[in-house]
């Protein structure tokens, strides 16, 4: 992780000290830090959950057909939101993982049209992920990860489809507005209050022509929310050590390799925060 110039200033002339906070397992974890000091989180290195075993699939199809070889199972890993939160702000981050598969015809007649079985054994891709970020936090902060498998599945119409107008926000030939086709204007991501998420923005709905109001729990940012029983019905933000333990096998909580682990890289100032930095 490259440590941004400024930074590495400080900690040379002594005004910070370069720190790092390493997470994981379970879902949530709180960086503490001292009265009258402050801290700049300048990016992490994040290891996904969901590795250590293999989730093995046979799926029949026909010469010509496609048919999704990817487990239920193994489709939550594929998708892990990291959040911190600061008391005065929220930075959501929302990771596509790798699923790396292996698939192969199992059985088959050798005839044009005869049913094949395939085998698949799919394997989450573990490459750590490097992000830099800039958050200045003066108080604790919460650290939350999470798994997204699937929006509400009970939920009629859960992504709502409407053209946009030409605005000077979205004008013709540069933006998607005026082009007459339907665009994704509002998805519910969960049944969660407030994960409502509306587009082109949430300020002055009616201005973009969509015929869509925004929901009175909109947010104006993609990100997901914990709720009761996330992790049986995959809507909402799941713990990954409990969905490890209750969705994929008890015993794979005691492989290191099946856990998540984050390390936060952050300067440590042991004074007020410069009103510069926000």
């Amino acid at each position: 992780m490259t440590i941004p110039t400024e930074i590495e200033k400080d900690i040379k002339t002594g005004k910070a000290r370069y720190q790092t906070f390493q997470t994981g397992i379970g879902g949530q974890s709180v960086l503490k830090i001292n009265p009258n000091s402050y801290i700049i989180i300048f990016g992490y290195d994040f290891s996904p959950a969901g590795g250590g075993f293999q989730v093995t699939q046979s799926v029949s199809t026909v010469p010509g057909g496609q048919t999704s070889l990817y487990s239920s199972l193994i489709q939550a890993f594929a998708t892990q939101q990291i959040a911190f939160y600061t008391g005065q702000a929220f930075h959501p981050f929302i990771h596509h993982v790798p699923i790396d598969s292996e698939s192969y015809v199992y059985e088959t007649s050798g005839t044009p049209t005869t049913t094949s079985l395939i085998h698949s054994q799919q394997s989450i891709n573990q490459t750590p992920i490097k992000r830099g970020v800039y958050i200045v936090a003066q108080q604790n902060v919460s650290i939350e990860v999470g798994l997204m498998e699937v929006i509400d599945p009970l939920v009629i119409n859960p992504i709502t489809f409407a053209p946009i107008e030409a605005t000077q926000n979205t004008p013709p030939a540069v933006s998607y507005g005026g082009d007459t086709n339907d665009h994704a204007v509002q998805t519910i991501l969960s049944n969660a209050g407030g994960s409502v998420f509306t587009q082109p923005s949430i300020e002055q709905g009616d201005f973009y022509g969509t015929g869509v109001a925004p929901a009175t729990n909109v947010e104006n940012q993609v990100y997901l929310k914990p709720q009761p029983g996330s992790v049986v019905s995959g809507v909402g933000l799941m713990d990954p050590a409990d969905y490890i333990r209750t969705r994929i096998n008890p015993s794979f909580i005691e492989l290191y390799s099946a856990h998540y682990f984050l390390n936060v890289h952050y300067a440590l100032y042991t004074n007020q925060t410069p009103e510069q930095l926000g």
